[in-house]
């Protein structure tokens, strides 16, 4: 949409496309904003053994070994493109009645695999607002470094749009001091803990 020009702003978690996107020269002021992370979630019984896992490459694996029910997005989104990268590490091109792709949003897909149940890999911050509604489902990995899943932001070069100046004024509010504690502490109130993490940390974890 940001290449359409039907926006201004876009906040994203797909680091090829977005460099790829600046080098073309239609999105600039890449900027990083903060970060969450992906989770494993699965059924409960865990039929492919998940839980004892050492690495998320490990867990896909075992589940296409075990060609236990898997929901992809399948929507070319950032979720999408970052599970696809772990398939490839795993040197595994995922087919078959095992590899469910939904075409659909992070939350239908995740009350998808709760259904089913299957596993899914989510991000923590829709797991942390969606999980009252999941009792079928448990995180069963977290913690590799390959799931840390960053935030930048990108706009419209200067002059490509009216809205520009405002957009590039909005990036430079999240990056500063008062952004980040807003995206630092988002959903704490609510949640009982941030859904996210500020720029700073965001570095420390994708180290």
């Amino acid at each position: 949409m940001l290449e359409e020009k039907l926006v201004d702003v876009a906040l994203v978690h797909a680091p090829e496309a977005e460099e790829q996107a600046v080098a073309e020269g239609w999105a600039v002021r890449r900027t990083l904003l903060g970060a969450n992370e992906f989770y494993l979630v699965g059924p409960k019984d865990d039929p492919a053994g998940v839980a004892g896992a050492t690495s998320a490459v490990d867990a896909y694996a075992r589940i296409a070994k075990a060609k236990a029910t898997f929901l992809s997005r399948g929507d070319n989104s950032g979720t999408h493109k970052k599970e696809l990268g772990i398939w490839r590490k795993a040197g595994i091109t995922p087919s078959g009645d095992w590899y469910v792709p939904t075409n659909d949003f992070m939350t239908a897909t995740l009350q998808r695999a709760n259904d089913e149940p299957g596993y899914f890999m989510t991000d923590n911050s829709t797991w942390v607002a969606a999980q009252k509604d999941l009792p079928n489902l448990e995180v069963l990995f977290q913690g590799d470094p390959a799931l840390v899943n960053v935030y930048h932001g990108l706009c419209r070069p200067e002059g490509a749009t009216e809205g520009q100046p405002l957009a590039a004024q909005f990036m430079d509010f999240l990056a500063s001091p008062e952004g980040q504690a807003i995206v630092s502490s988002y959903g704490e109130d609510r949640y009982g803990e941030p859904m996210y993490r500020g720029a700073e940390e965001a570095v420390a974890l994708d180290d």
